[in-house]
């Protein structure tokens, strides 16, 4: 049996004919750019995480480097933030001119808030904040340690939407949260596309200039900007799907609990649970010493899985030129996990017995390991 570790032409084909439909609609309204499917999308989004606004932008990397600049965060200052997720996190950073700081990770993947306490210097100029694989990071804990020394908190929300931390949405910690909607996001569109949600109306209003250019009005140029604008197409795509939201969520959620259920007592780490924090499954995620030998037989077995990431930020190619620092005491959890780290496909279009496929060689490869195979 063949078990595809993503699915997303399966999405769409679903929801075909609405997406065809909101396709036209676009098509013969004439707009394109900054029209009223962009702004209804931001205004959906916004409801969706109980923010006063979303700033739509065309990546979730274009969200965190505008959010950088528009928070005013100095050119040359620290930016703390982890090693173990996508290169955005960092890569936004050294775009704006800020120096990463990478701090290590508690056994949750997610940032240490003891470690960060640690790593504040007088030069640090912001805090971005991971919640990783759809994990809530601790942005309580994080973002009182962060107003205790006036140093603002990005909350990275791409692998996240809709998680929540003690009943309040991932995002609306921060100064801000930024979100992709990537097509491998659990809310994807056909292409690239971000979103900026806060509370701060003169912050939201700085990064809808930023995004436009500075444009004020079509001939007034108020400051410096980008071209970082969601297109209606997108943001109308999106507003279909929208719908489909808490219905894929319970499904990957309920997958998740087969999961559990299927691999309980086998020698493996399993994603992070409690009581105060909701898990959206971007990704399930397991940990074994032996995700080689594992993600072989699963391959055999016509299961597909993935490693994110293999290759910890500040051990990448383009780290060994400088502009990054490692916190004192190095990373030590983040390079033991990147070694353990294996994900099983995990998506709405995942069927029972496919995901039970998955389950029973797992179960079987570590059933045919010897003793110390499975310590």
């Amino acid at each position: 049996m063949r078990v595809p570790f993503a699915h997303v032409d399966v999405e769409n084909r679903v929801l075909s004919d609405r997406l065809t439909q909101r396709f036209r609609t676009v098509l013969d309204s004439g707009f394109f750019i900054n029209g009223p499917e962009a702004a209804r999308f931001e205004r959906r989004f916004a409801a969706l995480h109980q923010t006063r606004h979303a700033v739509a932008v065309n990546s979730g990397t274009d969200a965190l480097r505008l959010a950088l600049r528009a928070l005013g965060v100095p050119r040359g200052s620290t930016g703390i933030t982890v090693a173990n997720t996508f290169v955005a996190s960092v890569g936004a950073m050294i775009s704006e001119g800020v120096r990463p700081l990478l701090v290590d990770v508690g056994d949750d993947e997610n940032m240490d808030p003891d470690r960060l306490r640690a790593a504040f210097t007088p030069d640090t100029g912001v805090v971005i904040a991971v919640h990783l694989r759809g994990w809530p990071a601790r942005a309580d804990l994080i973002r009182d340690l962060c107003a205790e020394r006036g140093i603002p908190l990005v909350e990275d929300c791409a692998q996240a939407v809709g998680a929540t931390l003690a009943g309040r949405p991932v995002g609306t910690f921060g100064a801000v949260g930024c979100f992709s909607l990537h097509p491998l996001k659990n809310l994807g569109a056909c292409g690239d596309a971000g979103l900026i949600v806060t509370d701060d109306d003169a912050l939201a209003e700085q990064l809808r200039l930023l995004r436009n250019h500075g444009l004020a009005d079509r001939d007034t140029v108020v400051q410096w900007g980008e071209n970082s604008r969601l297109d209606d197409m997108q943001a109308a795509l999106l507003d279909v799907k929208l719908d489909h939201l808490p219905e894929w969520t319970r499904r990957r959620v309920d997958l998740a609990e087969r999961y559990r259920k299927g691999l309980a007592g086998l020698p493996l780490v399993l994603p992070p649970l409690d009581d105060d924090r909701t898990h959206v499954y971007h990704r399930f995620s397991i940990r074994t010493p032996h995700r080689e030998e594992l993600r072989a037989h699963l391959a055999a077995a016509g299961v597909e899985t993935a490693v994110h990431y293999p290759v910890p930020i500040h051990r990448q190619p383009a780290a060994a030129g400088g502009g990054l620092a490692v916190a004192h005491g190095g990373l030590p959890v983040t390079e033991r996990q990147s070694t353990e780290i294996l994900s099983l496909p995990l998506h709405p279009a995942v069927t029972e017995e496919q995901l039970d496929h998955v389950v029973d060689h797992v179960d079987a490869f570590f059933r045919t390991r010897s003793p110390q195979h499975t310590l």
